[in-house]
């Protein structure tokens, strides 16, 4: 037969095209995510999806909407309306037959907003009479819908491999059911009241898998990229380590939740990449999901993920990931235009259900759980899979309250597996994860391969770091490469304004307060052996390769310190490098750590001299034995109390109480411009080059921000937020603030 009815046009595709398409997709998901129905309680829950996926679009074939695709006019109405109401011919129980519905009317918008002006509960209101006038638009292509319904048994056989004969044809449209009265209105009374766990599942999967599938079918993705041979073949090591070689052994770890804790540089990655293999189905198609606490590490796994496996497998979602990828391509020597395209389509297929591997930061992660937009195909994506959640060293009370809560409902609801890694994890932390989570597995490095790594040697400092500069001095006289480290952005501006003049080499300053342009310039000079003096904040401790003679720093908790050791004698090329600590705290430094920490870590340092990494475990496992302050287990407790109360009116296919500028607030801190990039960024912005944007922003922690704001330093240009603080290009913004430990 010569099909008429049209999905869509430039390039035209009839509709029984367009079904076959998303048909093609539901196959690939069949096969990726083989525990669906059992996970939602409903053995042929795929049957059903067939069926919405089958009539998404038969609202198409409306006249109006037919002639608005050939002529570039607006119909006026939604064809998902009409698309819904063809369930009647199924024969299924009416619980089955409203589920499919739902899922064909959300396939656009949520209920709640399909509602404004559509709505035909009173057939009075001005929507039932559209809806009538429009199911009548629908007669003339009648006939060809109805023969389309006669190729379901054949379709279903070679799509789902099952032939499905549960309907019955139309004889007209009066046939059809009305949406809102026979799904939506019935949907709508029970959902305030609280909806059974295992209908909420098949809620979210119904809407996940039909937008997941008719988003790659309309991008023309019909096949899902996955793994085409063990992990461990692409990885090739002369030697594997202790921890690599237990989390290899596939029958002692499938199937078991995992806490690794290991040294920087030892491997985890990799290691967690053998626990993967290890946990894959026979088709090695299930998903990966790392998470990172920082855009950087991300950006860096990135790199390093696309040399295992390419492109086509991994996936990275993060607010800058764009940007990222755009120079990510144009340093592979592609035209701007060309990476502009290759960058969008590929931060498109990060977003949908298509890469394996996919690397994001705890906030993409908590965006599907605490039901920000598109909510249900986020977490459709994760049924099943596999979530490395790595550096949990780097997250404070509430983030970690926030995880934990997170994962109780992806292990117990989804049926993900978990392995959680950091190279400093205490006791108290572990114990969180074991009773709240149930990860009881724990996989460290042997104690005697510990020992043999030995690079630091303590030294405290009674003094603040701002008296010590004469110290540092000799030091850089001498001709050795020093790294300091502050806990504030105006404390290190001013220590590196004084240090610079003494330096025989380069000296280079990172913070977080540099627009994106400046960090990335600095931060590529750092591996030059000539940069003798670099001067820093946490940002300091965040993914960068450097590797320096000799380290100064202010006391921070001792997991932090440990980061910051971690940036000299980095690979072991001296016997020992020393580390000078100044635990003399002062008040902005309480600001941003916890005084009972600090002064745990000063005592512990001064039981230590050259210290080993089994001495680092020993060292941390006393620092908190007591577990969180009393501060930090009352923002856990309170958190989790939030996160309950928020998830509970969470409903799928409905608009959600927290939007994504809501959601955003959770990092902490705010995207602004400096006015000395202005005219740069409105340039790039007029001429339409929106990742050349990005790099124009820095982070503003909130308190920062609105000091700022009541100074009159903030202003906006739609919908842009600058400010007026004066910039330098080596020294960065120049406020008088502390820096915050945020994500950066």
């Amino acid at each position: 037969m010569r099909w008429k009815i049209l999905a869509k046009a430039e390039p035209e595709k009839t509709l029984y095209e367009h079904i076959l398409d998303v048909l093609k997709v539901l196959s690939e998901m069949m096969k990726i995510y083989s525990d669906v129905p059992r996970l939602c309680g409903e053995a042929d829950f795929w049957d059903y999806v067939f069926y919405a996926l089958f009539f998404h679009d038969f609202g198409k074939s409306a006249i109006g909407f037919q002639e608005a695709l050939r002529t570039g006019r607006r119909w006026g109405y939604r064809h998902e309306i009409i698309s819904a109401g063809f369930v009647s011919c199924l024969e299924y129980e009416d619980r089955i037959k409203r589920l499919i519905a739902l899922g064909i009317a959300s396939h656009h918008k949520e209920l709640d907003e399909l509602k404004k002006g559509y709505s035909t509960i009173s057939q009075n209101s001005p929507g039932y009479e559209r809806y009538i006038n429009a199911l009548r638009e629908v007669g003339e292509n009648f006939d060809e819908l109805v023969e389309m319904m006669k190729l379901i048994p054949e379709l279903s056989q070679e799509f789902i491999g099952k032939r499905l004969i549960n309907f019955n044809l139309p004889s007209s449209v009066d046939d059809l059911v009305d949406v809102f009265r026979f799904a939506i209105k019935p949907y709508e009374d029970i959902k305030d009241s609280e909806i059974d766990r295992l209908t909420w599942l098949r809620l979210v999967f119904m809407r996940g898998f039909v937008l997941g599938c008719d988003y790659l079918a309309s991008s023309n993705n019909f096949e899902i990229p996955r793994l085409g041979a063990e992990i461990s073949r692409f990885i090739k090591f002369e030697k594997l380590n202790d921890i690599q070689l237990k989390l290899r052994r596939a029958d002692e770890v499938r199937g078991k939740d995992i806490i690794l804790v290991a040294p920087t540089g030892y491997g985890k990655t990799e290691a967690s990449l053998f626990w993967v293999e290890s946990n894959q189905d026979d088709v090695m198609a299930k998903r990966v999901f790392y998470i990172l606490p920082y855009t950087a590490s991300i950006n860096d796994m990135f790199k390093r993920f696309v040399q295992y496996f390419g492109g086509e497998l991994v996936g990275i979602k993060h607010y800058r990931a764009g940007y990222f990828l755009y120079k990510f391509f144009r340093d592979r020597e592609y035209t701007p235009e060309e990476a502009k395209k290759i960058a969008s389509a590929f931060v498109d297929l990060s977003k949908k259900i298509y890469k394996q591997f996919k690397l994001i930061t705890y906030l993409q992660l908590l965006k599907g759980i605490f039901g920000v937009d598109g909510f249900e195909m986020e977490l459709s994506e994760m049924a099943g899979g596999l979530v490395v959640l790595d550096e949990v060293h780097s997250y404070n009370a509430k983030i970690i309250a926030l995880l934990v809560e997170a994962l109780k409902i992806l292990k117990n609801q989804f049926g993900v597996k978990v392995l959680i890694m950091s190279a400093t994890f205490p006791k108290f932390l572990r114990e969180i994860f074991e009773t709240e989570v149930g990860i009881k597995e724990l996989v460290n490095v042997d104690e005697s391969e510990l020992r043999k790594i030995s690079r630091h040697r303590i030294n405290l400092i009674d003094d603040n770091i701002l008296n010590g500069v004469d110290l540092i001095k000799n030091f850089l006289v001498k001709g050795l490469r020093v790294l300091v480290v502050c806990n504030t952005v105006k404390r290190a501006q001013d220590v590196y304004t004084v240090l610079s003049e003494y330096a025989r080499g380069k000296s280079k300053l990172v913070h977080s307060r540099f627009a994106l342009v400046d960090r990335e310039r600095i931060e590529g000079t750092l591996k030059d052996e000539n940069v003798q003096l670099l001067v820093g904040t946490q940002a300091i401790e965040v993914s960068l390769d450097i590797d320096f003679d000799v380290l100064f720093t202010d006391v921070a908790p001792v997991d932090r310190l440990i980061q910051r050791f971690g940036r000299v004698n980095r690979r072991g090329r001296m016997d020992c490098a020393d580390v000078y600590i100044f635990n003399e705290y002062l008040d902005e430094d309480l600001k941003i750590y916890e005084k009972e920490i600090l002064e745990r870590t000063i005592a512990g340092l001064g039981k230590v001299k050259r210290i080993n990494e089994f001495d680092i475990l020993n060292l941390i496992e006393d620092v908190y034995s007591e577990g969180f302050t009393e501060k930090q287990k009352k923002i856990f407790e309170e958190t989790k109390e939030s996160f309950l109360r928020l998830r509970s009116s969470i409903v799928p296919m409905f608009k959600n109480p927290i939007n994504e500028e809501d959601f955003n607030s959770l990092t902490g801190f705010v995207e602004v411009v400096p006015s000395y990039y202005e005219d740069d960024y409105l340039s790039a912005y007029e001429e339409g080059n929106y990742f050349d944007t990005v790099k124009f922003y820095l982070p503003l922690a909130y308190s920062q921000f609105f000091k700022l704001a009541k100074m009159g330093q903030i202003y906006k240009r739609q919908p842009t937020v600058f400010c007026r603080a004066k910039y330098d290009k080596e020294l960065g913004l120049l406020v008088d603030e502390f820096e915050t430990n945020i994500l950066e």
